[in-house]
């Protein structure tokens, strides 16, 4: 039996071939790659032959990875990370540092005065200006699953307390948050002023703080998917809700934001978090030491 190896070409093609499985399809990698979905096919059919496999199936039901695709997968991720640390380690070895690192964070943590994200990033800059930094602002529960695929290098997010931890995740602390109950006056139809308590509170799923403060009385109103949405809905007057202290002090110059009285207080611990599976690039790896010491944590 013909024993089987693979070439250049087919670590292009493997290339491809991740690129569509973390866009979990052809039409979602085309704008990735540049290339056309009849390429991306040609290109995943190719090295199918040479490992003699079906990798994924792609049809009208979808796109879906075969067992043999997730196990290529795997390798081809460990192999094509290990063939993207050459060159930033020859770079190391000479004293500068390349490489590409993929930063993800929540929304709006950039007025957080106890935050020092942009110092860190500032020092990136300065020290390693060759380094190919993209940060990418997403969803709190896009995040982790963006790391776990290995689409992002690093996360900075807050976690909450009752949420479980994933064992293969390192969590880093950097600073708090601190939450608050916020709401703008506004009058009923008789013109008789709104009492806070007695507005709904803007729901936002897997949010443990206002889950609570529905458990204290609050009535649900309206799901809101991110911060900003969480604000356009209290600025409506018509819902009471949970915002980060900080925020609400950046927006009370053009909105007339008023904290609930005796709001309950509630904070969350913001992380950086690596992927263990995943060995860091020297790029991330600094980046990852540059966010610890601009929050004075050491990186160990």
């Amino acid at each position: 039996m013909r024993r089987k190896t693979l070439n250049e070409r087919d670590l292009r093609a493997l290339r491809i071939f991740r690129a569509a499985a973390q866009a979990k399809g052809f039409a979602a990698a085309e704008k990735q790659l540049n290339m056309t979905k009849a390429t991306i096919s040609r290109q995943i059919k190719a090295v199918e032959d040479s490992l003699g496999c079906i990798l994924c199936v792609r049809g009208p039901q979808g796109f879906e990875l075969t067992q043999d695709g997730q196990t290529a997968l795997r390798y081809a991720q460990e192999a094509l990370d290990a063939l993207d640390r050459i060159v930033p380690a020859v770079d190391a070895a000479r004293g500068m540092i390349s490489g590409a690192v993929v930063l993800g964070m929540s929304d709006n943590v950039i007025g957080n005065p106890a935050g020092s994200i942009q110092r860190a990033l500032d020092e990136l800059g300065t020290m390693a200006p060759e380094v190919a930094l993209t940060l990418q602002t997403m969803p709190s529960n896009s995040l982790i699953n963006a790391l776990l695929e290995r689409e992002l290098d690093l996360v900075i997010k807050g976690i909450h307390h009752v949420h479980p931890r994933i064992a293969s995740l390192r969590y880093l602390e950097l600073f708090e948050e601190t939450h608050k109950l916020y709401y703008v006056k506004s009058k009923d139809a008789d013109g008789v002023a709104r009492k806070p308590a007695s507005l709904p509170i803007v729901f936002r799923a897997a949010q443990p703080f206002v889950e609570d403060a529905i458990a204290h009385g609050y009535r649900r109103g309206p799901e809101a998917i991110g911060m900003e949405s969480v604000a356009m809905l209290i600025a409506s007057t018509h819902y009471v809700g949970i915002l980060p202290t900080h925020y609400a002090n950046m927006l009370k110059p053009i909105l007339p934001l008023q904290e609930v009285p005796k709001s309950p207080f509630y904070s969350v611990p913001i992380y950086a978090i690596t992927n263990t599976s995943r060995p860091l690039s020297i790029a991330a790896e600094k980046a990852l030491e540059l966010l610890l010491r601009s929050h004075g944590k050491r990186y160990k």
